[in-house]
């Protein structure tokens, strides 16, 4: 067992606001840097966008590939309303599983429609993603 301390060896260093201060102090020393370095050398990435010219070929992140190539294949009305019943599918899904158990009395039917939909995106976004 070690000696009980003074008050003086218990107060020791602390968190507020001498580590607070601290840490404001370096934070603030590393965003000045970081501001000065900004202004002296600024990075340029590629040429300026154009706003007047629209590239070759645009292409949506990798998550979107689905959506883009179902729009690319149906015409516009079935494009852009059918994405909107697919949300409504997905929001009310819990009540529309449970009614085609009680009218099919199957519990393999919602999963069979699941796995259909999922190798349904799932092939759109490979088609997509194939150049």
């Amino acid at each position: 067992m070690s000696a009980p301390q003074t008050p003086k060896e218990q107060e020791g260093y602390k968190f507020f606001p001498d580590h607070v201060l601290t840490e404001i102090n370096i934070g603030l020393f590393i965003l000045f840097l970081c501001t000065i370095l900004a202004i002296v050398l600024p990075v340029e990435m590629t040429e300026k966008a154009n706003p007047l010219i629209t590239p070759e070929h645009i292409k949506p992140e990798w998550y979107f590939f689905p959506m883009y190539k179902w729009i690319k294949l149906t015409p516009e009305a079935v494009g852009i309303f059918f994405p909107m019943v697919v949300i409504g599918i997905f929001i009310f899904w819990p009540f529309i599983d449970s009614w085609i158990t009680k009218i099919t009395k199957s519990k393999t039917l919602p999963v069979i429609i699941g796995i259909i939909g999922m190798v349904i995106v799932t092939s759109l976004m490979i088609i997509e993603a194939i150049p």
